[in-house]
């Protein structure tokens, strides 16, 4: 032990199991009293050969041997491979990613997919060892005996120790299975933190495990929902809602970024909404596409302004007020927007303006939300509700009338509405005035930006339509003459006397038809009545 606290490398090495070189010698020389020490004594006591069976890192042909006599070995080496190797966020590829990698930075995301190293080797088989004896204490605690009773907290914690050794080995099944036992028995003893944290880390796993695309989602949907449900009955409302948030995330992973949601996953994504902010809160409330408001009372529809009351304070009190939590509420309307949902991303984007108006603070922040009210508006095509929104709503804030943001909502309304799609260029070039404010804004709704027309809906890809050209005529060699068409000279006098009372027949009918024709039976049979023209005085 005299290298304790001198050397932190080889600490960890033997805490933890890390493969990572120790100190320098010369500073573990230089805290010493007794000056320079000899190499034999600076020499690492990990390098030894009594401490080399517990590193885990084995040599290529210690690995060998151990895949070759090691069962876990040969299931485990793709779900390891697989944890290791993931990316964090695969939206560059045109694959949605999990949840987690949506709504969580890179770094935080890369730090809790996978374990810094992987157990190989005999290190692996050891650990797998001391895994499954935690399992078997877990499946002992929670036997009924006769003087004994199950206990599921000494089992949560066994499974959890166990978790925690299959991660370490890089089994994801095993770790996600363990991790479900232990959160459903921390649920049962009220220990709803542990629980919820448990099931998100389960969830984590479940997006990079080697399931089916189907069970994947379904998994992930399922674990969300326990967590928040554990986050709800602690009274986190906060948390709740980005697991729920999550869940409906859930349900989308591995699908084309670009392509269209479900309907189901419509309606949980705008549920996950709600429990941010109630829709009697939301100005946009209208644009939602499916279900209806969880503070909508039926039982007194005769009421309809005590139940608006109602719903509104109702509202007001189970509005989230965390700590960037309108955050999450914009990230999931461009996620929406990436889709060409937009009806569903204003709404959501109403969510998030409304949590921002509650705070009762003007910031950038609420500026930013407006003008993306109104570009998404344009987008639509509807220029009337975006003016509307901009003169009784925006320019009612005092703060907002000097921001950058309102100097480009107002330019765009006014390009628009005038159908100058050239002023509508220069708005919103690069090299033009409102730059800044644009850069400002997310790169979803930049793209937004440049895809406004002044009429109509904003499309990504415009569908031209080209007019297939006509095949040139054949050389007049290969042309075939027509026929003339018959001539009366060629018909014979039967055929001539036949066109000839079919045209004079044809010529009656459009004078009768225009009355113009000799009314040859009138009265008398002979024109001899009172309408013969004999009858009319000329003179």
């Amino acid at each position: 032990m005299a290298h304790y606290k001198k050397d932190a490398a080889s600490n960890r090495d033997a805490l933890f199991g890390g493969g990572g070189g120790g100190g320098a010698p010369s500073s573990r020389s230089s805290r010493t009293a007794g000056g320079t020490r000899p190499a034999s004594q600076r020499q690492r006591p990990a390098a030894s050969s009594s401490s080399a069976s517990a590193r885990p890192a084995a040599t290529s042909a210690t690995a060998a041997a151990a895949k070759t006599s090691n069962p876990f070995n040969s299931s485990s080496s793709a779900s390891s491979h697989s944890v290791s190797s993931l990316p964090s966020n695969n939206v560059d590829n045109g694959v949605t990613p999990g949840p987690s990698s949506i709504f969580n930075s890179s770094a935080r995301m890369a730090s809790r997919s996978a374990p810094l190293s992987v157990l190989t080797g005999q290190a692996k088989i050891a650990k797998m060892a001391e895994a499954e004896d935690y399992r078997l204490k877990a499946k002992k605690a929670m036997t009924r005996g006769i003087f004994s009773k199950p206990d599921p907290i000494s089992a949560g914690n066994f499974y959890k120790r166990a978790a925690d050794a299959y991660k370490a080995c890089g089994e994801n099944r095993l770790e996600r299975l363990h991790r479900i036992a232990s959160g459903d028995c921390q649920l049962g003893q009220d220990a709803y933190a542990t629980a919820a944290a448990e099931y998100s880390r389960a969830a984590e796993l479940a997006e990079t495990s080697d399931e089916v695309l189907g069970r994947k989602r379904q998994e992930c949907h399922k674990l969300h929902l326990d967590a928040a449900n554990a986050w709800t009955q602690m009274g986190e409302r906060g948390r709740a809602a980005e697991s729920t948030m999550k869940a409906a995330f859930g349900l989308v992973m591995g699908q084309p970024c670009n392509a269209k949601m479900e309907p189901n996953a419509i309606k949980a994504v705008e549920e996950a909404v709600e429990t941010f902010v109630g829709d009697p809160l939301n100005k946009k409330k209208d644009y939602r596409r499916t279900g209806k408001s969880a503070y909508q009372d039926d039982s007194n529809a005769n009421n309809a302004n005590a139940n608006s009351s109602s719903s509104l304070e109702l509202a007001k009190q189970n509005i989230i007020t965390d700590s960037f939590a309108h955050e999450i509420i914009f990230q999931c309307s461009n996620e929406l927007l990436r889709r060409r949902h937009y009806e569903s991303a204003l709404y959501a984007h109403g969510a998030g303006t409304a949590a921002l108006e509650h705070e009762g603070y003007a910031t950038v922040s609420l500026s930013r939300a407006y003008l993306s009210e109104t570009i998404i508006l344009l987008a639509m095509g509807d220029a009337v509700a975006a003016n509307r929104d901009f003169t009784t709503v925006h320019l009612q804030r005092t703060s907002y009338l000097t921001s950058r943001e309102c100097a480009l909502e107002e330019d765009l309304i006014r390009a628009i509405s005038d159908f100058d799609a050239e002023e509508l260029e220069n708005v919103r070039g690069k090299g033009g005035k409102h730059r800044a404010a644009l850069a400002n804004l997310d790169p979803m709704l930049r793209q937004l930006v440049l895809e406004i027309k002044v009429s109509g809906r904003a499309n990504k890809k415009e569908v031209l339509k080209k007019k297939k050209k006509a095949p040139p005529p054949p050389p007049a060699a290969a042309r075939k003459p027509a026929p003339p068409p018959p001539t009366k000279k060629d018909m014979s006098g039967e055929e001539l006397a036949k066109d000839t009372d079919a045209g004079f027949a044809e010529m009656d009918d459009i004078m009768n038809q225009l009355g113009l024709g000799d009314d040859e039976d009138g009265d008398g049979g002979g024109g001899g009545g009172d309408d013969s023209d004999s009858d009319i005085d000329l003179t």
